[in-house]
């Protein structure tokens, strides 16, 4: 439990409250309004960066993101909170820029979160095919929360990260 003063603001590093290299969700609440907010800095495969995600105002059972690619040099990735206490069925329906379509499943178990990489199922292109939008379905009823974080190399000139939580309905 952490107390922010009025008219201020708190850093928390998880790293130091949960442990290093611990794949996590967190549910902050407060007595007050508060905005959070996620900023995660990284080394990933040699690429050297910063992402930051403001958190979700609540949880649904579709979700949608508008950008995605598996093209070479970018690992997308979708991060799936099941914040409820009966396991989660959740549906991935990849809308590729080539007018097809690919659907990916995961289940999430309660109270945790699942890591679910479009690579696997899209594989690897420099075309149209390997650029997609995506809806995060849950199709048992429960509601999730989602977030896509994609890394980058840009042209082999720029290296980074971005993250966004999904559009809701």
């Amino acid at each position: 439990n952490w107390t922010v003063p009025a008219n201020s603001r708190l850093t928390v590093d998880v790293n130091q409250d949960a442990g290093a290299n611990q794949d996590i969700s967190a549910k902050v609440s407060s007595d007050n309004p508060i905005i959070v907010e996620r900023p995660m800095y990284f080394s990933y495969n040699g690429w050297t960066g910063g992402h930051d995600v403001v958190g979700a105002l609540s949880s649904a059972t579709t979700w949608y993101f508008a950008e995605g690619t598996c093209r070479p040099d970018f690992d997308p990735y979708f991060c799936i909170q099941n914040p409820g206490s009966t396991a989660a069925d959740v549906t991935l329906t990849y809308m590729k820029g080539d007018g097809t379509t690919a659907a990916d499943q995961v289940t999430v178990a309660p109270n945790s979160r699942s890591t679910v990489s479009p690579r696997t199922k899209l594989g690897t292109g420099n075309d149209a095919a390997h650029d997609f939008s995506t809806k995060v379905e849950c199709t048992n009823g429960q509601t999730i929360i989602a977030e896509r974080p994609m890394y980058f190399n840009y042209n082999g000139v720029w290296t980074g990260g971005h993250d966004v939580v999904g559009a809701t309905s």
